[in-house]
């Protein structure tokens, strides 16, 4: 993960608790050569007014004085449901509360490295994995954090770019195909006309010309796209084992 910028996001109202809290972590970043983008915010109003799914994790004090941190983290939870929180707090008896917005863990103040360290080890272990499955999507202003094995096709139309996805939603964008075939490329997506990125993954079955995708839509293959398309899903079938 060491060429991974990774975003965090500290939500703390004690300045002496906040600055402890960052240089542990830049500790820790510079033992583990990661890259960390680290914002930090005195409040979980000020935190929300800004919150669009950008972050990989985050770290709230429980015992916040206005909004408390496990109220911050379940308004986190109606708009991302897959960013790691992790809690800080002065009273152990307060922690168990994190399981209700599925928390990662807590850690006890004054936070000290060898405890802190445990916990981000176990938060780095998952983002390995998640960092995986997911792309950030910028949209209307603001960023969309989606699985990859939940879009579809990736559409240009005109300007735009339209990742269509499972549950029948659009998220449209701007950029060109190219760039995201590119960004895409490692999860299967496979370019089977000058229009379209489908998704491997997704596939139901391949007849002559016609792909068909699990949600029965059906997508063309165009003929000079059609030795390349069927090599690469070659290579997913071989891989992936599907």
């Amino acid at each position: 993960m060491s060429d991974t910028n990774i975003k965090i996001a500290i939500v703390e109202d004690s300045v002496e608790d906040l600055d402890l809290c960052v240089s542990l972590l830049n500790r820790y970043s510079k033992e583990k050569n990661l890259s960390l983008d680290i914002q930090t915010f005195s409040s979980g109003d000020a935190f929300l007014m800004v919150f669009k799914s950008q972050f990989d994790f985050l770290i709230f004090d429980i015992n916040l004085s206005a909004m408390n941190g496990i109220d911050v983290a379940r308004k986190v939870r109606e708009k991302d449901e897959e960013v790691i929180i992790m809690f800080t707090t002065n009273l152990a008896k307060y922690a168990t509360k994190g399981y209700e917005v599925d928390a990662i863990d807590f850690v006890l103040k004054p936070l000290s490295y060898p405890s802190f360290y445990l916990r981000l080890e176990r938060v780095m272990k998952k983002l390995s994995k998640k960092n995986d499955k997911f792309i950030v999507i910028p949209s209307d202003g603001g960023y969309n954090k989606v699985e990859t094995n939940s879009i579809l096709y990736v559409e240009v139309m005109s300007h735009d770019i339209l990742f269509h996805l499972k549950d029948g939603k659009k998220i449209t964008t701007t950029g060109t195909l190219k760039k995201f075939e590119e960004e895409l490329k490692a999860y299967w997506f496979i370019r089977c006309n000058s229009c379209y990125l489908v998704n491997a993954h997704n596939i139901k079955r391949v007849e002559k010309l016609d792909i068909q995708l699990v949600n029965g839509e059906t997508i063309a293959i165009s003929h000079p796209k059609k030795k390349s398309f069927m090599a690469e899903m070659k290579k997913y079938i071989m891989k992936e084992g599907n």
